[in-house]
């Protein structure tokens, strides 16, 4: 049962995103020339970690704030109702949140020593810590979570892993790559979030958490939602167009068509709760699937590259 509680808790399959994410910075350093398994692991460890602790002192935070004990909860929105049904107690979701912080943090700060504590790397660390901690009580008020969500899912942790494999902290032309790529998959990744939010919205802004939904009003962020998904695979056309993205990365915009069905739901749906989960699920798939797909064009276009 405890088991079981804490899979809940740390929301697992939120996890498969940053793993997926990693990978593809991986096998994007790999198809140019450099990969060190070692450092690729530590660097998913590490990643997930933070992952976790975001999760879980989400968690904890909103429950102390009563966001959670108001919002109508649903598979993908309203917290993970550990708190507000005593399935675990407050102490020990915050020490887990902690304990998977400072886990992270300690393989973050022995990947920094291993090259010398380059500056743009402690600032990514520095900035995924603070996104970690200050989020909840902070970022999701001012209505920039979803800036910084987007960031470190996306450009800072792409560039992040090509850098640790490339053993390269120096800001050139090779970082236009990742930087495009991290772009694509954070802007897709703060779509998840701001999808999330339309149920909550009330309750979130009864406890000041404005974020962009709450600010926009659901009518106009639900619009708003659609050119923010399609940007992101706007810029795969245009980064193959400019030969910045493999030609196989077009494999992404498969997901277009599913994208479209959650878009239809939302701007029908955007004030009803129970009407918006199949969009709210259908937007996660659409984007796991997107990294997916942007993963299988890395390594088929290293293969290419380099071979076996």
């Amino acid at each position: 049962m405890t088991l079981k509680v804490w899979k809940q808790e740390l929301r697992l399959p939120f996890l498969i995103l940053p793993l997926i994410f990693v990978l593809i910075g991986v096998s994007m350093a790999w198809k140019d020339g450099f990969l060190n398994p070692v450092h690729a692991i530590l660097t998913i460890v590490g990643v997930l970690m933070l992952h976790a602790s975001v999760n879980v002192l989400n968690d904890y935070f909103d429950y102390k704030n009563g966001i959670d004990i108001s919002t109508t909860p649903t598979p993908f929105s309203g917290g993970s109702r550990i708190l507000p049904e005593k399935l675990l107690t407050p102490k020990s979701v915050l020490s887990a949140g902690l304990l998977f912080l400072m886990i992270g943090s300690i393989i973050g700060i022995y990947l920094l020593s291993l090259f010398s504590f380059p500056i743009i790397l402690i600032t990514i660390l520095i900035l995924s810590i603070f996104s970690v901690i200050a989020y909840s009580s902070i970022l999701a008020r001012f209505g920039i979570g979803e800036l910084f969500i987007g960031l470190n899912f996306g450009p800072l942790l792409m560039v992040g892993t090509y850098m640790i494999q490339s053993g390269s902290f120096v800001l050139n032309a090779t970082l236009i790559e990742p930087f495009l790529v991290g772009l694509i998959v954070g802007i897709l990744t703060a779509g998840i979030v701001y999808i999330n939010e339309f149920p909550d919205t009330l309750a979130d802004k009864s406890k000041g958490r404005m974020h962009l939904v709450a600010r926009m009003g659901k009518e106009t962020a639900s619009k708003f939602f659609v050119y923010l998904i399609m940007s992101a695979y706007i810029l795969v056309i245009i980064g193959v167009l400019v030969n910045i993205l493999p030609i196989f990365t077009l494999i992404s915009l498969l997901l277009i068509p599913k994208m479209r069905g959650v878009f239809k739901i939302l701007k029908a749906n955007y004030d009803k709760i129970n009407e918006l989960i199949p969009a709210m699920g259908n937007n996660i798939l659409a984007t796991i699937w997107t990294g997916i797909t942007l993963l299988i064009a890395y390594l088929t276009w290293g293969i290419i590259l380099i071979g076996f």
